[in-house]
């Protein structure tokens, strides 16, 4: 009987067969949200700052010229904008790393979210042939055997957003990718 052991052994055995979904229209949307609650949060701070410019409190009306001053309300109870700016800094750091995608490797203090989504969009796509052996050998009685149930059993069904970990992928040339892509795909099905 099949199952995500047997799926890993044949995978690890075949790298062609690394293939994932990329889930495209799931990553939009998880940028689209987290702007959205970067937008949200930077109007709050704007708010918070706009009270604290024009407090009475002197501590207060000098955090737009200290952050030495910012940082020290923390361990006060006058914290609103130096807590607005935390959360502000551990959203930015989940979505801006997009702008670091040039520089050095680095991920601190970067949006992971945008890297991730760059990245999977530089990944290759798996060769045509490649998803119908996977999709076979999850059929066959000596592979996969039918082991995935539910919406599991829809992964490799006709989604167009797949990528393919297999290195190899990416260096096809012309003549490669018509033999792999055309000729053999018109071939099997004569």
């Amino acid at each position: 009987m099949g199952d995500y052991t047997a799926l890993t052994s044949m995978i690890a055995n075949h790298a062609e067969a690394a293939i994932f979904r990329r889930f495209n229209a799931l990553n939009i949307k998880n940028l689209l949200y987290m702007q959205a609650e970067l937008v949200d949060l930077e109007d709050q701070l704007h708010d918070i700052e706009s009270e604290d410019k024009k407090s009475e409190a002197p501590n207060k009306a000098s955090f737009s010229s200290s952050v030495q001053a910012l940082r020290r309300s923390a361990s006060t109870g006058d914290n609103d904008q130096w807590m607005k700016y935390k959360e502000v800094q551990e959203k930015i750091h989940a979505y801006s790393m997009y702008y670091a995608i040039d520089l050095p490797e680095t991920n601190e203090g970067k949006d992971d979210a945008l890297l991730q989504y760059v990245s999977l969009r530089k990944v290759a796509k798996p060769k045509s042939n490649d998803i119908e052996t996977l999709r076979d050998w999850l059929e066959l009685a000596t592979g996969g055997a039918l082991f995935l149930e539910g919406i599991e059993d829809t992964t490799w069904e006709s989604h167009e957003d797949f990528l393919c970990l297999d290195p190899e992928q990416a260096g096809s040339d012309t003549l490669t990718w018509l033999i792999n892509e055309q000729l053999i795909p018109w071939y099997h099905c004569r």
